[in-house]
């Protein structure tokens, strides 16, 4: 029983059986293999946990408790059946695991849905970058916008303004789920939107913003992948929150950056003004929050499923809103994935390891792209030549 216990109250054996990583795997594939004597154990373990998966959500926390005692209690009886002496264990230990699985088990896995399933679609929709903005209205009508830089904006009457252009509202149901609109921005342009609610948000290059025609229930809920700099309308009684693939960013009247590109290994959220919270998506209720404070950036390591908080100088984070990117001491192939997205072009390290070259320094993106791309060429002492098939080469 100890044995078994032991894996059951572990919260990365029950995250490995839950959610299986690359990480995960390769951490209990060795233990297997470096503690034989403890394949058996884990398997009935892994079986339990299976197995309490497929009940928990139809069973009270007492049924949930004396059922997973009662199958632990003839799990040690048949373990140590054969044998002349035997150690009676009560009832209060097999509760106590119990209670530890469905916890941090069950309660983690078995996780709160947000108010509308159609976050999950867009989350796990496979999405290109168009040549053109695109907003995909609710209804379904889909508008091409072919500026360069594109202003959205809604009316308190519901209407629609596209770069001046204003559109009719769609006849909303307050008390239905509503579908949502999706405002795609593909590399080499960016977009300014004022929601229903009178949030400001700024869509850099390569970016994705989901959110309903009408804000209902008591958060104000939208889906990003990209980047975005918020600048959020005060409502103590309906925080804003941002998912951004795996975190929960929650304010209450801020302005704050992110920057959530599937393509980076890390979420970065870097806050200007207000106070906001994060936490993972969807992590369940002891989850821990990490609360920033202006001029903090908070960095999610999407393997670790770390969040690191360091102080920064955030007028380097939001710079991009102006057309301007300013940096220290960072690596070139980060700049370079900036430069893609703002520019719609493709870079090619000739050596991997330049792309390690950490540089300093200010851009004017909306200068003439050969001059930028000779001013990073000769900053990081390497050079940077375009390719018959339109890609550029970065070479020593």
């Amino acid at each position: 029983m100890d044995n078994l216990s032991k894996y059951l109250e572990d919260i990365n054996f029950i995250s490995w059986i839950f959610e299986p990583s690359d990480r995960l795997n390769s951490i209990w594939v060795k233990y297997q293999t470096e503690h034989l004597e403890e394949v058996k154990n884990i398997q009935m373990a892994r079986k339990v946990i299976l197995q309490f998966r497929t009940i928990a959500k139809s069973l009270s926390e007492e049924e949930k408790i004396i059922l997973f005692s009662r199958v632990l209690k003839q799990i040690e009886e048949k373990q140590k059946s054969g044998k002349t002496k035997r150690i009676l264990l009560g009832f209060a230990k097999y509760a106590a695991v119990a209670i530890l699985f469905f916890s941090i088990g069950a309660l983690l896995f078995y996780r709160p849905t947000t108010t509308n399933q159609a976050f999950y679609a867009f989350n796990s929709e496979e999405w290109i970058p168009a040549d053109q903005t695109q907003l995909i209205r609710s209804n379904g009508e889909n508008i091409i916008i072919g500026d360069q830089r594109s202003i959205i904006s809604y009316k308190k009457t519901g209407e629609l303004v596209i770069n001046k252009d204003t559109l009719k509202s769609i006849k909303l149901d307050p008390k239905s789920s509503q579908a949502l609109n999706q405002l795609i921005i593909p590399y080499g342009k960016t977009s300014e939107i004022i929601l229903p609610d009178g949030t400001k948000v700024f869509l850099n290059a390569g970016s994705r913003l989901a959110y309903p025609d009408l804000f209902t229930g008591d958060t104000r809920e939208v889906l990003l992948m990209g980047e975005a700099y918020f600048e959020v309308k005060h409502d103590d009684k309906h925080p804003f929150v941002v998912l951004a693939n795996d975190l929960r960013i929650k304010d209450l009247g801020t302005s704050f950056n992110v920057s959530a590109y599937s393509a980076d290994g890390r979420i970065e959220t870097v806050l200007i003004e207000g106070k906001v919270s994060i936490r993972q998506n969807n992590s369940g209720l002891f989850a821990r929050e990490t609360e920033l404070i202006p001029g903090q950036l908070a960095s999610y390591n999407r393997e670790t499923r770390e969040i690191t908080v360091n102080t920064v100088n955030v007028e380097d984070y939001i710079l991009w809103t102006q057309g301007m990117m300013k940096f220290e001491t960072v690596d070139l192939n980060r700049i370079v994935r900036k430069l893609e997205r703002f520019y719609n072009i493709r870079f090619k390290f000739n050596d991997p390891m330049l792309g390690t070259l950490k540089i300093s320094g200010k851009l004017e993106l909306k200068e003439d792209r050969n001059e930028v791309l000779e001013r990073i060429a000769r900053t990081a002492s390497v050079n940077i030549i375009k390719n018959e098939d339109g890609t550029y080469a970065i070479l020593k």
